[in-house]
């Protein structure tokens, strides 16, 4: 692992620990296992930290809702996403704790959260329309009634874990399972149940 790598785990562990506020850049450097100097060498501030971790969470994102060129789009493969999609959410859990006081904060951060929003939902649609010429999705058809059911998602997903916590409950495999679940509750008047028994009988 590279020391740029080290610091930025380093520092999502504690700011998972602890939160954001409660942590120095020398918490960070005593938690990596290198000296205050090596880094500044690399980081010069706790912001350029937080804005290097979000960039990191940005192109794990990418990876995950991005399908190859060759790969079938079935109903289990978007659950396999959903599910990654949990556990990056779980991994950079200190964010979606802070995320309005980090972006109030910093105000580059908070342009660049907003451009990776939009760009999220014009990913998320199109994967929509992935899923739709597949036969699993069938609606809707209005491009308005569409954002607003991604918003819908969007919100249960960035918000599932969090609930979880706030409600006193350990975060396991089950619970995002549940998280899954109430995804699924909202988009299953749109789905095809045709395409769900398919994929079911092919499993």
């Amino acid at each position: 692992m590279s020391t740029r790598a080290n610091i930025l785990s380093a520092a999502v562990r504690l700011f998972n620990q602890s939160g954001t506020g409660q942590v120095s850049t020398n918490h960070i450097a005593k938690e990596a296992g290198i000296s205050p100097g090596n880094l500044y060498y690399h980081y010069r501030n706790k912001t350029e930290i937080i804005r290097a971790i979000l960039e990191e969470m940005y192109a794990r994102w990418d990876e995950v809702w991005t399908f190859a060129a060759d790969e079938p789009v079935t109903i289990f493969g978007f659950l396999g996403k959903l599910r990654l999609n949990y556990g990056l959410l779980w991994q950079y859990r200190f964010f979606y704790r802070e995320a309005i006081i980090l972006l109030s904060l910093d105000d580059q951060l908070k342009s660049r959260h907003i451009l990776m929003t939009e760009q999220r939902f014009a990913d998320q649609a199109a994967f929509a329309q992935q899923i739709r010429a597949a036969g699993i999705l069938s609606g809707p058809e209005d491009p308005r009634e569409m954002r607003r059911l991604l918003s819908a998602c969007w919100m249960i997903a960035n918000n599932w874990l969090g609930l979880v916590e706030m409600n006193g409950e350990e975060v396991t495999e089950q619970q995002m399972d549940e998280g899954i679940a109430v995804l699924m509750t909202v988009l299953r008047p749109y789905l095809n149940e045709g395409a769900l028994h398919h994929d079911e009988k092919s499993s």
